[in-house]
C-alpha cells in the first residue's frame, strides 16, 4: 500500500476555503487505497480565521491524523485588539488606511516571514520526522497558504533526501493579490522571494490550481521547467451535491458566497443590477451575500439601495444549499495585475449546482475559459455595467419563464474531487 503524509495547517474544525482542497482529496485518496496521514496543528492553539465543525464528518475514517502544538502570535494579537480586528481571508475586514493597521501589517510581514504561522514549523518538522520513520512514508505533500508550511517540507527534504516532496500551491506566494497591503520592507520581501525560490527548486514536484498560477511560479527560477508542474484545479465533491428546493423562488435571487474584499470591485455588477431592478419594478429581486464583505462594499450596496440579504459565514454544508437554490450566481475575481490564474474553489461548486454564473474577471483568464468551456454563464470585464444588466435581464426572463440555459454536465465531471484524487495518486505512485 502506498503511503503519503499530507501537511496542512488548515484542517477541521478549521472552516473556510483553505481546508476544502485536501480534506476532500485525502478522502478520495483513502478510497483509492492509499494510506493517508495528516499532519496539522492542534486546534486548541491554532489561529483559524473561522470554524466549521461540520467538516469533521468529511474525514475518512482510515485517515490517521497527527497534531502538534505551535507558537501563534496572532492569538496574542487577537487578545489585545479583539478577534474581529484580526485580518480574515483576503484582508476583507481590514481598514488599510488605518495607521494602526498599517503598523500591524508591517510587524506581521517583517518579524514573521513568510507569515505569522511560521511558529508551527519547528514542531511540525520534529513530528514529521517521527511519522515518516514510524510508518515508512516515502511521499510528503505540503499545501499552502500559509506558505510557511512549505518550509516544513523543505526541512524534511533536507533531513531525508530520499523523501519525495510534492508542493501544492493553492494560491500565489509573493504575487498574491493582497501582497501589497502587507507592508513588507525591501529586506523582508527579498527574504520572502528567496524562500519561495528555494521551495520551487528543492521540491520534487509542484502542483498548482491553474495555468495562470503556473505562469507566475515558473519564472521564479531558471533551474526548473514546466515539466515539474502539474495543474490540478480545485473542484467539487459529488457527495456535497444537494437537490434544489421543491418550491421555486418567488424572488429572483442572485447569490454570492465567500469573501468580498475591496480588491474584488463589484461596483459595475451592482450598478447593472440597479438598472435591472429599476426596469422591473414589480419583480422581487434580491442580492444574497453569504460570507464576509468589506465595509466599503457594504456601504456601496446601501448607497444603491439594493435589496440585500447578508448572511454571515455559515457551515460549508449550508453554503451548497444557498448555491443550489440561487437563480444566478455571482463570481468575483480580484481586479489586480497577474490575476488571470485566480480560480476560486467556489467556481467548481457553482458549476456543480448547474445554475448560471455571472463572473467579473479577466476575459483571457482561467475563470473565463472554464465558464465558457462548460457553457455555464458569462464573464465580464468591469468596463460596462450595461452588458452586465443585459445578462441579468436575460436570466430574469429565464426565471419568469421557468427555463434555464443548459450547462455541460460531462465537462463539469472533470472537476470532481474523485477525478482529481486519481491525478494525485498517480503522482504519489
Amino acid at each position: 500500500m502506498k503511503k503519503v503524509l499530507i501537511i496542512s495547517y488548515y484542517w477541521p474544525p478549521s472552516g473556510g476555503a483553505g481546508v476544502q482542497r485536501w480534506l476532500k482529496l485525502s478522502k478520495y485518496l483513502a478510497l483509492q487505497g492509499i494510506e493517508v496521514h495528516i499532519l496539522t496543528v492542534d486546534e486548541k492553539v491554532a489561529s483559524y480565521m473561522q470554524l466549521d465543525e461540520s467538516l469533521k464528518h468529511d474525514i475518512h475514517p482510515s485517515i490517521q491524523i497527527h497534531k502538534t502544538t505551535s507558537f501563534e502570535p496572532i492569538n496574542y494579537y487577537s487578545q489585545l485588539v479583539g478577534k474581529k480586528n484580526v485580518p480574515t481571508a483576503g484582508f476583507s475586514n481590514v481598514n488599510n488606511e488605518s495607521k494602526v493597521q498599517q503598523l500591524v501589517n508591517a510587524i506581521r510581514s517583517n518579524f514573521f516571514i513568510p507569515d505569522p504561522r511560521v511558529g508551527w514549523k519547528k514542531y511540525a518538522v520534529r513530528k514529521g520526522k517521527e511519522i515518516i520513520q514510524q510508518y515508512g512514508i516515502q511521499t510528503v505533500i505540503t499545501t499552502s497558504p500559509p506558505h510557511s508550511t512549505q518550509l516544513i517540507g523543505r526541512d524534511l527534504k533536507k533531513a531525508i533526501p530520499k523523501l519525495k516532496w510534492i508542493v501544492d500551491f493553492r494560491d500565489p506566494w509573493t504575487d498574491i493579490y493582497y501582497y501589497s497591503l502587507l507592508g513588507h520592507t525591501q529586506w523582508s520581501k527579498r527574504i520572502d522571494l528567496k524562500l519561495e525560490k528555494e521551495v520551487i527548486e528543492q521540491s520534487d514536484q509542484i502542483i498548482t490550481v491553474s495555468q495562470g498560477f503556473k505562469d507566475l511560479f515558473l519564472p521564479k527560477s531558471t533551474k526548473v521547467n514546466g515539466d515539474k508542474f502539474c495543474i490540478i484545479p480545485n473542484g467539487f465533491d459529488p457527495e456535497d451535491l444537494v437537490p434544489r428546493q421543491e418550491q421555486p423562488n418567488e424572488t429572483f435571487t442572485i447569490c454570492y458566497t465567500g469573501t468580498m474584499s475591496d480588491q474584488y470591485e463589484p461596483e459595475s455588477f451592482l450598478e447593472g443590477l440597479r438598472k435591472v431592478i429599476d426596469q422591473n419594478p414589480n419583480q422581487p429581486i434580491q442580492l444574497q451575500i453569504v460570507g464576509s464583505m468589506s465595509a466599503n462594499i457594504e456601504q456601496y450596496i446601501k448607497k444603491l439601495q439594493l435589496p440585500l440579504a447578508y448572511i454571515p459565514s455559515v457551515p460549508h454544508s449550508e453554503i451548497v444549499h444557498y448555491q443550489k437554490n440561487a437563480d444566478l450566481l455571482l463570481l468575483l475575481i480580484p481586479n489586480i495585475n497577474k490575476g488571470d490564474g485566480i480560480v476560486p474553489g467556489k467556481l467548481f461548486e457553482y458549476l456543480a449546482s448547474q445554475n448560471p454564473i455571472a463572473a467579473l474577471a479577466s476575459l483571457s483568464g482561467d475563470v473565463a475559459k472554464t465558464i465558457a468551456n462548460c457553457q455555464a454563464g458569462k464573464t465580464f470585464d468591469r468596463s460596462s455595467s450595461s452588458e452586465i444588466a443585459t445578462f441579468i435581464e436575460e436570466q430574469l426572463t429565464h426565471f419568469k419563464n421557468g427555463t434555464q440555459t443548459p450547462t455541460h454536465p460531462e465537462k463539469i465531471k472533470q472537476y470532481s474531487r474523485a477525478h482529481q484524487a486519481a491525478q494525485v495518486a498517480a503522482l504519489i505512485q
